[in-house]
């Protein structure tokens, strides 16, 4: 069984990516209100067609601000989901951002009508320097969105992990356009590859990113692109394939 590469996070959509006059009119100052660095909330998402219900994992520190700091509300309406950052005090919106998630698309099938799932899902945001409102809600209509669950983040609070995290293994640049607030980030990591086949990885990923940048819109925004490998190496080759009963 061969490897296999994976497109594991799209920091911001093709389609927004440069944002508009009005956007960046209607944001507040970016360091009125937030460090350069990202805060990460990790949530389990529990539901089925008939009930849903958020419950928070943990916050943490996910490196510098890798977003935008001039677009930091989103005008898009684009997404299932939307998440929202308010000041604590005050109610103001600081942050939001429209998205769609894995929970989302399965809640469409069959099965989410015979049984109840979790899903372990992740918001980012720049690092607030006050508290905040953190609040998730779903889509109800066209441009209407419902709130489906709330939570106050304190920043200087002792059950945030502030510690700074390391790359989970190295980090292979394989396209660099600028400054990653100024640009679509990408990031492949590989599942399956041996410590023995990095140099496999390497190969497979600047193909995969070749074939990328070789079809429209990505070949005419190319310049508008980071694209970064991180090898994790495995125990052993190949991947998971359950239905023929392989495990890795």
């Amino acid at each position: 069984m061969t490897a296999r590469i994976g497109l594991v996070a799209l920091v911001a959509l093709m389609t927004v990516c440069l944002g508009s006059a009005e956007m960046r009119a209607q944001s507040p100052g970016f360091h009125d209100h937030f460090a350069d660095r990202t805060m990460r909330v990790d949530y389990f998402h529990t539901g089925s067609s008939e009930m849903e219900v958020i419950s928070l994992d943990r916050v943490v520190s996910d490196g510098p601000w890798a977003g935008p700091r001039d677009r930091l509300v989103d005008e898009s309406n684009m997404g299932k989901f939307r998440f929202e950052v308010r000041a604590a005090d005050t109610g103001s919106l600081l942050y939001s951002r429209g998205f769609a998630s894995i929970y989302g698309e399965w809640e469409t099938t069959a099965e989410a009508a015979e049984v109840e799932r979790t899903f372990h899902e992740s918001l980012r945001f720049p690092w607030p320097l006050n508290p905040v409102r953190v609040a998730l809600h779903r889509r109800t209509g066209p441009r209407e969105f419902s709130q489906v669950w709330e939570t106050v983040i304190d920043p200087e609070s002792r059950f945030i992990n502030a510690a700074d995290r390391g790359a989970a293994g190295p980090v292979h640049t394989i396209l660099d356009s600028g400054p990653p607030s100024e640009k679509v980030d990408l990031v492949l990591v590989g599942e399956g590859y041996t410590r023995e086949q990095e140099s496999k990885f390497l190969a497979d990923a600047r193909r995969l990113v070749e074939s990328l940048f070789e079809i429209e819109p990505f070949r005419a925004r190319k310049n508008d692109f980071n694209v970064r490998a991180v090898f994790v190496p495995a125990e052993r080759p190949g991947v998971n394939r359950p239905h023929v009963g392989e495990f890795r």
